[in-house]
């Protein structure tokens, strides 16, 4: 089974107008329509079984609409997570709601959220997340909608582990987007944490240096992601079957972890 574990979608009646407007503001190209129909298609083209669709609140009022839209498209091939913006109140109201819709995690993205996920102000969230044995998905790194900003670094995650043993974090983009150095140095073996492959196909990253963090930090808690409709799942499942990595590994890596780590 091969398990996309960082992939994004919006209503459909959004879906073109978002995109384009992300891609013209960030100057970065998409490969795909970011509606369920897109998704599903570009994954029978690549062989992908399941995925896991990120839902981002960057407004406390996107709260309930975004949490309603999560719940509409989450399916058996489509599993979807919430979000909720850390800070007001109605964070941890939601979050328990997550849950009590049957979501299996949460997705922050501490540049268009405006948050450094470290603060404690924040724990309270993470602390309930952990005891509703919900997954925590952070963006982790640069981002192009703020190119001379780092709200998360990939230390500030391996804090967050450490003040909750036990909190499934996922950190994606290899733990850090275009920090794949100090990813290797300083997080890579060193957190209980799972990171995914989103965006890494992408030239910025050394493929030596993606093989050395994955051995160094383990194939058993490394998941396939995409970031679809910014990569198709293709670019990445052909970048991990190409790297000098086991057959066993690649399993793991390309569906394993992740059904493991979903509980499926």
């Amino acid at each position: 089974m091969i398990i996309d574990f960082h992939t994004h979608v919006f209503p459909n009646k959004i879906a073109n107008h978002a995109m384009n407007r992300l891609a013209k503001s960030t100057n970065t190209p998409y490969f795909g329509a970011a509606t369920v129909e897109g998704l599903t298609a570009a994954m029978s083209d690549s062989g992908v079984d399941k995925a896991v669709v990120l839902n981002i609140v960057t407004k406390e009022s996107q709260h309930e609409n975004v949490l309603k839209f999560a719940k509409k498209i989450d399916s058996e091939q489509l599993i979807s997570f919430g979000s909720v913006l850390p800070g007001p109140e109605s964070a941890l109201e939601y979050v328990w709601k997550i849950s009590d819709e049957g979501l299996k995690g949460i997705k922050l993205h501490p540049a268009l959220q405006r948050i450094r996920p470290d603060d404690k102000k924040y724990f309270p969230v993470y602390d309930l997340a952990r005891a509703l044995n919900l997954i925590m998905t952070f963006h982790v790194g640069w981002d192009p909608s703020y190119p001379n900003e780092l709200h998360a670094s990939p230390e500030s995650i391996v804090k967050i582990v450490k003040n909750f043993p036990g909190l499934k974090v996922v950190a994606a983009h290899l733990g850090g987007l275009k920090m794949a150095q100090n990813v290797f140095d300083r997080v890579a073996g060193k957190a209980d944490i799972y990171m995914d492959t989103a965006y890494c196909a992408d030239v910025w990253l050394n493929k030596q240096l993606l093989k050395d963090i994955i051995r160094k930090h383990g194939a058993e808690r490394i998941l396939m992601g995409s970031d679809y409709p910014w990569h198709l799942p293709s670019q990445e499942i052909a970048m991990i079957r190409a790297l000098d990595l086991s057959k066993e590994e690649k399993d793991l890596i390309l569906g394993g972890n992740a059904f493991r780590l979903l509980g499926l």
